[in-house]
């Protein structure tokens, strides 16, 4: 059984500064975004030539503080008024490889901590530029300790979208299979607005999967993502402590959903494969029921369909899904294409799947691969006793998932390499593509000239 890990977090060292970015250069990317700890443990964070507080808000680093051998009550037992310093698997690659041997994880994929939460509001693009490559650099010497186990997701400077694509072709050329995207504002963009669309259009041709991933958005500036709004609310509710990080990223990542479908964005890129992580599962079905309502009430924007819960699931998608949510294991018949285990944290070894907890719940999504040499999780659906496979992140081929509703015959297996040591996808059938199989009636195509005049 091979347990593969696809929302695990480095916390960034100084060396990203120090080493990576040349000495000609340091001057404005530090004024653009830099993050140094002192030997007292005080922290320093500088964006756009400001100083923004800390992510954490006491002496404990939430975000990296587990060790292998610690429980929710020594965690708990943790004094705050204390700076304790951050785990070492959190920068060091064999630490890290360690850890991951105590939890019984086979391999990870690699998400940033502070490069998540303050690089997208860079407002220099020639400094994002120099970060982007730096922070990458940094991360693929970090996974090249096991490459097979560590796996780098890189980022991209999203502000400019000509860096942002030579920079995805880069890492590309290196060897990532992935590349994080933030759903949030910068200078009035999101990310499916239309200055982005040759971004989109990189990731898909060279098969790099876009990882929507979130950020708490604590420390950002208002109208930069839900974040912030969510802890002004709080602290006018004096509720003493930060909470973005508990309903933030679900309404960031949905948000982004709901605009990729108004914009047709997962017709226009069919072969793009398209992540959901750091926010749970549940919503998903939710957020594409609602957009599906208020498509066919006044969408204006562009020709797109008006089933985007179809599209979705009838082209490479896919979901990371936390232990503790419990709905995920109710809908089989909605995520068993779609759905792969995440733990969002660097190395909280309580966030272990739910099915390991309560022996009661049928462990319906299940880890395999060791027969194959391949990643996937593998769900037998409790009726029909079939097979299907999803990728923690899909890798060098688009895979192909099955529209709900199609037939059952229709055995749809993704197609995905798994590490560098060459392990092959499975041989399947040629499938056609998602889009050649979702031809919807010409009643669900949404027309600017129908629909012109509804909700203005």
């Amino acid at each position: 059984m091979v347990v593969v890990d696809v929302d695990s977090h480095v916390y960034e060292p100084p060396t990203i500064w120090e080493d990576y970015v040349a000495r000609e250069e340091r001057p404005a990317v530090r004024a653009a975004f830099c993050h140094e700890v002192d030997a007292g443990g005080l922290e320093t964070t500088i964006l756009n030539g400001r100083p923004v507080r800390a992510l954490e808000r006491s002496g404990i680093p939430r975000r990296a503080c587990w060790r292998p051998g610690m429980t929710i009550d020594s965690i708990g037992a943790l004094d705050p008024d204390v700076r304790h310093a951050v785990s070492p698997g959190a920068a060091d690659a064999g630490e890290r490889l360690r850890d991951m041997d105590a939890m019984g994880i086979d391999r990870a994929f690699l998400f940033p901590t502070l490069f998540a939460e303050h690089f997208p509001l860079v407002e220099n693009p020639d400094a994002a530029r120099v970060l982007a490559r730096a922070y990458n650099d940094w991360l693929l010497d970090f996974a090249s300790a096991d490459p097979r186990r560590l796996l780098p997701v890189a980022i991209l400077p999203l502000q400019s979208a000509s860096f942002a694509v030579a920079e995805a072709e880069r890492v590309a050329r290196r060897g990532c299979k992935a590349a994080f995207i933030r759903p949030s504002f910068l200078q009035g963009r999101f990310p499916s607005h239309p200055p982005y669309q040759p971004v989109w259009k990189a990731l898909e041709q060279l098969g790099l999967a876009a990882c929507i991933h979130p950020s708490a958005g604590s420390t950002n500036p208002e109208w930069s993502a839900t974040g912030p709004f969510v802890e002004r609310v709080a602290t006018n509710l004096r509720i003493g402590h930060d909470v973005a990080e508990a309903v933030a990223p679900f309404m960031d990542n949905s948000m982004l959903l709901t605009a990729l479908a108004f914009y047709g964005h997962m017709e226009i890129y069919p072969a793009l494969k398209l992540t959901l992580l750091h926010s749970g599962a549940a919503w998903v079905p939710l957020a594409l029921e609602k957009a599906e309502t208020y498509l066919w009430l006044f969408s204006g924007i562009r020709d797109v369909s008006l089933e985007p819960e179809r599209v979705f699931f009838a082209r490479p998608s896919l979901v990371a899904f936390d232990s503790w949510e419990q709905a995920v294991g109710h809908m089989p018949d909605v995520f068993d294409r779609v759905a792969a285990w995440g733990r969002r944290r660097r190395g909280d070894g309580r966030r272990i799947p739910r099915r390991q907890r309560d022996p009661t719940l049928r462990p319906r999504l299940t880890r395999v691969g060791a027969d194959t040499g391949s990643d996937r999780t593998v769900d037998r659906h409790p009726r029909r006793n079939e097979r299907y496979e999803v990728s923690a992140v899909q890798r060098d081929q688009p895979i192909h998932t099955r529209a709900r509703g199609a037939r059952d015959d229709e055995r749809i297996i993704d197609s995905t390499t798994c590490d560098s040591a060459g392990s092959g996808p499975l041989h399947e059938p040629p499938v056609p593509s998602a889009i050649e199989r979702y031809r919807p009636p010409a009643r669900e195509v949404c027309s600017n000239e129908l629909h012109s005049g509804i909700g203005r």
